[in-house]
């Protein structure tokens, strides 16, 4: 059984690399992660082939491309986004309001739970959400369902919209950017010492095994300890590794359970999608920030997603990760608390 895994764990990432390689002189945006989970798509699809994706090997990559987004801060960062957070606040959880509005709002003209519905259509969170159905007892497996149907259009429509619609400058990706081997080795351990503390804070800390290696560097870029860069293949072995684990996660079949759920769902995901754009474009307006970081932080997107997208289309990803990150914060420690309290207030 252990074989059968690797060899299917092997074949997966042989097919993700073909794609990103395709996606990579296609010029498309976020090759080695879109790259992947087509390909991924296609091969379980057509060939009707199984798939596997390491849970460790996931972990690994997170930190990794929690380091590369570190990577991008500067001693500017962390000043620039104070006068930021107030209009954010505002502008994310208008978004996140109304995306729970719509899953309300939806509820009542289909055959779906309120609960399940509202759950399902919380912009990112997918684990926050589904242990929150569980603990509700709602539809988890409709939850995930609508969470994958949004995942799908946010990986595929912002990457493509921020690359040929708000295109600001050189590309600085990880399979264009040369390496420099720059720093001192010691500082290695600083790296392995916060994938440690990310492992044993992970179910305590959101999003721990990206948050803690990424602003470990980060501080550690401002106050100026001259870290190690890391080779270029790694961070694109970190992309394919998050490329399969998401094409291994989707599956069509998934899709089609929902049957004409999914064309609603994907409506209300694009609607909040062209909804963050406007307000992005609005935000950009009121601070001083480029339009594709404005609308990356906005966008309901991952944190690793947005965060790469805004790399590779000239936008700031330090910024973008950084709000990001608030926006993650209240997806899972306040979304929860407040739908927990109005589906009791419902039922009463």
């Amino acid at each position: 059984m252990e074989m059968d895994f690797i060899k299917k764990l092997v074949y997966s990432y042989i097919i993700g690399a073909i794609g990103g390689s395709l996606f990579v002189w296609f010029h498309m945006p976020l090759p080695w992660v879109l790259g992947a989970v087509t390909s991924l798509l296609f091969y379980k699809t057509i060939w009707k082939q199984d798939t596997a994706s390491s849970i460790p090997l996931k972990n690994i990559s997170f930190a990794l491309l929690g380091v590369q987004l570190g990577s991008s801060f500067t001693e500017d960062t962390f000043q620039q986004i104070g006068p930021y957070i107030i209009p954010y606040l505002f502008f994310t959880c208008f978004i996140i309001a109304v995306s729970l509005f719509n899953g309300y709002i939806v509820s009542k003209w289909l055959p779906v739970k309120m609960d399940t519905s509202m759950l399902g259509s919380i912009p990112g969170g997918l684990s926050a959400s589904i242990a929150l159905s569980d603990s509700l007892q709602s539809n988890t497996v409709l939850v995930t369902i609508f969470h994958t149907i949004r995942l799908v259009a946010v990986l595929f429509i912002i990457p493509f919209s921020a690359t040929h619609f708000f295109y600001e400058g050189n590309i600085v990706s990880a399979e264009l950017s040369p390496s420099t081997n720059t720093g001192e080795w010691y500082t290695i351990a600083f790296l392995i010492l916060s994938y440690l503390v990310a492992v044993l804070l992970n179910k305590k800390i959101p999003a721990a095994y990206v948050m803690i290696p990424m602003f470990t560097v980060g501080i550690l870029k401002v106050i100026g300890v001259p870290m190690m860069s890391l080779p270029d293949f790694l961070f694109i072995w970190a992309q394919i590794t998050l490329g399969v684990y998401l094409g291994n996660s989707i599956n069509i079949e998934d899709l089609m359970k929902a049957g004409k759920y999914c064309m609603i769902y994907f409506g209300l995901s694009v609607w909040l999608i062209i909804m963050s754009f406007c307000l992005g474009y609005v935000f950009s307006q009121m601070v001083d920030i480029s339009i594709a970081t404005a609308i990356l932080s906005i966008a309901p997107g991952g944190l690793i997603e947005m965060a790469l997208t805004a790399q590779s289309v000239g936008g700031d990803p330090s910024i973008v990760s950084s709000l990001q990150m608030v926006r993650l914060l209240i997806v899972v420690m306040i979304v929860p608390i407040f739908l927990q309290w109005f589906f009791r207030k419902m039922e009463k």
